[in-house]
């Protein structure tokens, strides 16, 4: 009976501890989404849930983009109550980084769910999407040891200070003397990253697409139109910079488009997962399986981000050239480099690229098939000088008449 009872026991006792440890303690930007105006000053919470944990440390990173946020304060919640110390409380809008730690200086520790800190922002840009991501969320115990904690990201997005309207884009393509009847018309706002498909019809070489001004588009940001024939033998890239007097007037119109032999162009295009995303520098080999001629590069941003690439080379079977950054400007997606060049197929080419802010990165090991040939990273060493192998730069590289 003795020994029932003890089996019993263990097994109960074995049951409360895999409960127990089965549960992960939680760091979360709360509220998770909201929407914001320009210009307006609007706080989110760092709530901390131990489910069940005892808690006497909390630290976090958390990044935003600040091209459209600036952090103007980070205030200890009342989640350790008095009884703590905080060693670390950093803001950096340079950077896009907040940085916060607390320790608790009495016993017990905190079992209860509560908010650590309340971070204020201040929306900076006309429109636009911050992530609120977390790289570093941790909680430890009395003695310092690391408690399971999974961090949780927030989402702010800004609304125009202005009330959306209807901005329409249309135009005709043509072949070199004839219409181009059914084109294809691919629009991507390069601030943003969205893209659109513009309405065609296979009877008329005209296209139209209707956007929303102050959510979609507003002043200052690029278009770039990717244009083809029904057939693919010719196409057209164009970019076009919005003004204020194309929001004024409410569109774009006769923006009209005459498509050429279609070059070759080499690109990896978005992943659907660009995450883990972080700056730094690849290296890497590029193979064509065509002839590509080449003077510009496009990087693909995490979206809401001002992900770019800051500094690129080829080289390699008599090909040097080099393109560097300029800030935030104009097209700052695209770089051009200071020679154009000719991509052979079959041959093997180098690349160094250094990256800023948070540029999609595809995660796959070994040869990648992209859009013009195949492309492998060998390393790729992040901001904090961690090294990693199978993580490629999401880049476009053709040639544009300047």
């Amino acid at each position: 009976m003795n020994k029932i009872l003890a089996t019993t026991t263990a097994v109960i006792a074995l049951f409360i501890i895999l409960v127990q440890t089965g549960f992960t303690a939680q760091i979360s930007v709360v509220p998770s989404r909201q929407t914001v105006s320009t210009g307006e000053n609007f706080s989110v919470d760092i709530y901390v849930d131990p489910e069940g944990s005892e808690v006497f440390g909390a630290q976090y990173e958390l990044h935003f983009n600040n091209l459209v946020l600036n952090a103007t304060a980070q205030d200890k919640g009342p989640f350790f109550g008095s009884d703590s110390f905080v060693p670390k409380n950093e803001i950096n809008n340079t950077m896009g980084w907040l940085k916060y730690g607390e320790t608790r200086t009495a016993t017990p520790g905190i079992t209860e769910p509560g908010v650590l800190t309340t971070i204020t922002f201040q929306a900076i840009a006309e429109r636009g999407t911050s992530e609120l991501s977390f790289s570093v969320a941790k909680l430890s115990d009395s003695l310092v040891n690391p408690i399971s904690t999974e961090g949780n990201n927030g989402t702010v997005k800004i609304m125009g200070s202005q009330p959306p309207g209807p901005f329409l884009i249309y135009g005709y393509v043509f072949y070199d003397g004839s219409d181009c009847n059914n084109p294809h018309v691919n629009i991507t706002n390069l601030n943003t990253s969205n893209k659109w498909a513009a309405k065609t019809s296979a009877t008329s070489n005209y296209y139209q697409l209707m956007l929303a001004n102050g959510t979609d588009i507003i002043a200052g940001d690029v278009l770039q139109f990717e244009v083809t024939s029904p057939d693919g033998s010719q196409s057209n890239v164009t970019n076009h910079t919005i003004t204020q007097d194309d929001i004024n007037n409410g569109g774009l119109f006769d923006f009209n488009i005459t498509l050429e032999a279609k070059p070759g162009i080499f690109d990896t295009e978005a992943p659907s997962n660009p995450y883990p995303s972080i700056m730094g520098v690849h290296n890497g080999t590029i193979i064509p399986d065509q002839e590509i001629e080449v003077n510009r590069i496009y990087t693909y941003a995490c979206p809401g981000t001002g992900g770019h690439t800051e500094y690129a080379r080829i080289w390699g079977n008599g090909v040097d050239a080099h393109a560097n950054w300029s800030g935030y400007s104009d097209d700052w997606h695209n770089l051009t480099f200071n020679t154009s060049f000719t991509l052979e197929p079959g041959k093997e080419y180098n690349y160094t690229i250094r990256t800023g802010s948070y540029p999609q990165i595809i995660h796959h090991p070994g040869e990648y098939n992209a859009t013009g040939g195949k492309i492998i990273c060998d390393e790729f060493t992040d901001a904090n000088g961690k090294k990693y192998r199978g993580w490629i730069p999401a880049i476009k590289l053709w040639w544009e008449e300047e």
